[in-house]
């Protein structure tokens, strides 16, 4: 299927943090228990058709283990949106989301991506850092927070609605056009954000 649009986002985080099953999650609504650590790097895509064109969403999963981050580094340039993932449960893969914004800003022009910070596993007990710190450090950072749950899918569709929207939108700035097509994309997520919510609530 050839697409109108590419869109590449890419997640960031340490190791087991669950950047592999928030993608899984999005792109094939699947949880995998026995999910691995990611080697290097990984993608998956999903089309999103509207009219008669679509747009592709490509989401490069990047491996946290130290060894394999040179390899990510390769694959910063040309990002769209970016994701910064942290466990909620586990205080330290929080306190490296400082690192990985360094990285970002190392690596790449900053103020093109749309940057969210997602606190994963909110299914979890043994919570340790709260939803106000994560808004802090959103807010400080001037990026968009959003807790989710791989595992159950709470938050998903929203987080990956708002990445992708933001894309798009940085995509239209950076040609300076502000067309029909922008206006459709952002009206088909919305949508489908809405009856994914609708979906959840009624089961």
């Amino acid at each position: 299927m050839s697409a109108k649009y590419i869109i590449k986002i890419l997640t960031l985080g340490d190791t087991m943090v669950g950047k592999s099953s928030i993608v899984l999650r999005f792109s094939e609504d699947k949880f995998d228990e026995n999910q691995f650590a990611t080697i290097g790097i990984d993608f998956k895509t999903k089309y999103i058709r509207i009219g008669e064109y679509s747009v592709k969403v490509l989401i490069w999963d990047t491996a946290g283990q130290e060894k394999f981050r040179n390899i990510a580094k390769q694959y910063y340039k040309g990002a769209n949106g970016v994701l910064l993932i942290y466990d909620v449960t586990n205080k330290k893969s929080f306190e490296r989301i400082a690192y990985w914004m360094n990285e970002l800003k190392d690596n790449n022009q900053i103020k093109e991506l749309d940057i969210c910070l997602v606190g994963n596993k909110i299914d979890l007990e043994g919570r340790v850092i709260t939803r106000e710190e994560g808004e802090k450090f959103a807010l400080d950072n001037d990026i968009k927070y959003f807790e989710v749950s791989a595992k159950t899918s709470e938050g998903i569709e929203e987080l990956f609605t708002s990445v992708t929207k933001g894309a798009v939108d940085k995509i239209f700035q950076a040609n300076k056009e502000d067309n029909d097509d922008k206006k459709q994309i952002f009206e088909y997520l919305d949508n489908r954000s809405q009856r994914k919510r609708k979906k959840k609530c009624c089961m």
